[in-house]
Order: structure tokens, then C-alpha cells, then sequence
């Protein structure tokens, strides 16, 4: 029996019926999940309740986006994950290893070098609050790698990109669009929104470097979750988008300090995935 091959997504005669469809992917995936998110609950009173519906808006968010993709787009899900359709726990594995060294090490530098801006804050109940934290990281990441990585690595061509000006044009669009998405949040607004735009766009335009390199999200994917992770478990802020019960807050402002190191974190992690997987791709 000869290989399997995988249905051309997206088009029936000609490439612009397959752009069309691409273009409009996005809108209709919102447009799903603010229909499902009607019959979501609307109020929530306390952290714990706040993190189960917001875990249950990106259970929502991504049942909306496999419904559009393999349904609309006629492309096969996993293959979002990896373009070889296996999928790579060793690269997950070191994405996320290489980030929360990184993120936390050089953190926990910087809280020995100014105490003053970190306070104690754990509370009791912590256990079920990182189990709800962890699992609200995870979805999330996970639902912005497959928008802001996968949806453009794939979906302008077949197989990921080759040539060096297609590879570029994908990381800036990466880094446009996941920029874009995170607009909503608090730190993007006031006089630090700049930092804060020039770190999303820095994260977004490595991340899809790093899944062009890989030829799958599960590298990238283990960087973004081990970075969350971070802000969930050990190192919140006070004008965090989603309060944790995290073990420390840092009470300082985003500022041109916590941009350097969070932009150095993302990049040697970047390169360390890439030093790591250079044998065996």
C-alpha cells in the first residue's frame, strides 16, 4: 500500500479559494467561541473560580479552533503540532527545562540584588491553585502557539517554509499577530505598554523562529508554558492580567530592566533548543 497522503487543505481549484478561506479562519473562530461563550457563566467571585472559568473559556476557545480547522480548512490537526505528525515530548521536554532555568534563575538574582521590590505572598490552599494555574498556563499556551505559530506556518503553504524570505515574512507576522492578541492585557496599557509590546513581539518573532527550525510547536510550546509558569507559580505581579497565588510578588513596574532579562530568557532558551536539536533534525 502506498504512503498515505495528506488532502491539500483549503482549496478546491485555485490558490486564491485556499487564501480566502485562510484569511477568513480567524474571524470565524472568534466568532464560534463567542457563540459557545453564551452559555458560559459571566461572573465569577474569588481566584480559584476565576482561574476554572477562564480554564473553561480556552477549552471552549480551542474546541472552536479545531472545529474551524479540520471541518473548514479540511487540515489534519496534528500535523499543527508537527509537521511530521509525531509528536516531539523531547523537544517540549527541553524548551520548557531550558525557559524556567533561565526565568527563574535570573529572577531569583534579581530579588537578591533588590528585596525590597519582592514580597512573600504564598498563600494556604497553594496546591490546588497551582493545579488550576498549571492547567490554565497550559491551555493557553497552547491555544496561542496553534494561532500565532501554527496557523501561519501552515496554512500559507502546505509544509513549513524553506527559503529564508518566506521563513522571515512568517516570524514578523508571528510577531504582528501574537502582539495583537495580548493587546487586552493590563501591562499594554499607560507608559509601560511599550516594554510591554516590544517583549510580545520579541517572544513571538523567536518562537516561530524556533518552530520553523523544529518543524513543529513543541519546542515553542514548552518555552511559553515554562514562562507563564513562572508569573503563575513563583513570580507574580500586582498588575498581573490573572491573579495567582504565586510565591512571590514582584511590585515593581514592567520597566527596561525586567524587558532585557525577559527578552535574554526567550532568546538563550531559543538558542539553547536549537544548539540541542541541531543533530538530530
Amino acid at each position: 500500500m502506498g504512503e498515505k497522503r495528506i488532502r491539500r487543505p483549503m482549496y478546491a481549484k485555485e490558490d486564491m479559494g485556499r487564501l480566502v478561506k485562510w484569511f477568513f479562519g480567524y474571524p470565524l473562530i472568534f466568532i464560534i467561541y463567542f457563540v459557545l461563550s453564551l452559555l458560559m457563566p459571566r461572573v465569577s467571585s474569588g481566584m480559584r473560580m476565576s482561574l476554572g472559568l477562564n480554564i473553561l473559556s480556552y477549552l471552549v476557545f480551542l474546541a472552536s479552533f479545531a472545529l474551524v480547522v479540520s471541518r473548514f480548512l479540511k487540515f489534519p490537526l496534528l500535523k499543527m503540532i508537527n509537521q511530521s505528525q509525531v509528536v516531539s515530548y523531547k523537544n517540549l521536554l527541553l524548551g520548557f527545562i531550558a525557559m524556567l532555568v533561565l526565568g527563574a534563575g535570573t529572577t531569583f538574582i534579581w530579588m537578591a540584588l533588590r528585596p525590597q521590590s519582592f514580597s512573600f505572598t504564598l498563600s494556604s490552599g497553594w496546591a490546588l491553585d497551582f493545579l488550576l494555574s498549571l492547567v490554565l498556563v497550559v491551555l493557553a499556551a497552547l491555544l496561542e502557539e496553534l494561532m500565532c505559530r501554527s496557523y501561519i506556518a501552515y496554512f500559507v503553504n502546505d509544509t513549513m517554509a524553506e527559503n529564508p524570505k518566506q521563513k522571515l515574512i512568517n516570524c514578523l507576522s508571528s510577531a504582528i499577530v501574537f502582539t495583537i492578541f495580548h493587546f487586552q492585557n493590563p501591562e499594554t496599557a499607560g507608559s509601560q505598554a511599550i516594554y510591554a509590546m516590544v517583549f510580545y513581539f520579541v517572544m513571538g518573532f523567536a518562537l516561530m523562529a524556533v518552530t520553523l527550525w523544529t518543524k513543529g510547536i513543541e519546542a515553542a510550546l514548552g518555552i511559553h508554558i515554562a514562562n507563564n509558569l513562572i508569573s503563575a507559580w513563583l513570580f507574580t505581579y500586582d498588575d498581573a492580567v490573572l491573579v495567582t497565588n504565586a510565591v512571590f510578588t514582584h511590585h515593581n513596574n514592567i520597566g527596561p530592566v525586567m524587558i532585557i532579562q525577559s527578552v535574554f530568557c526567550i532568546t538563550i532558551s531559543c538558542l539553547a533548543v536549537v544548539r540541542f536539536t541541531r543533530k538530530t533534525l
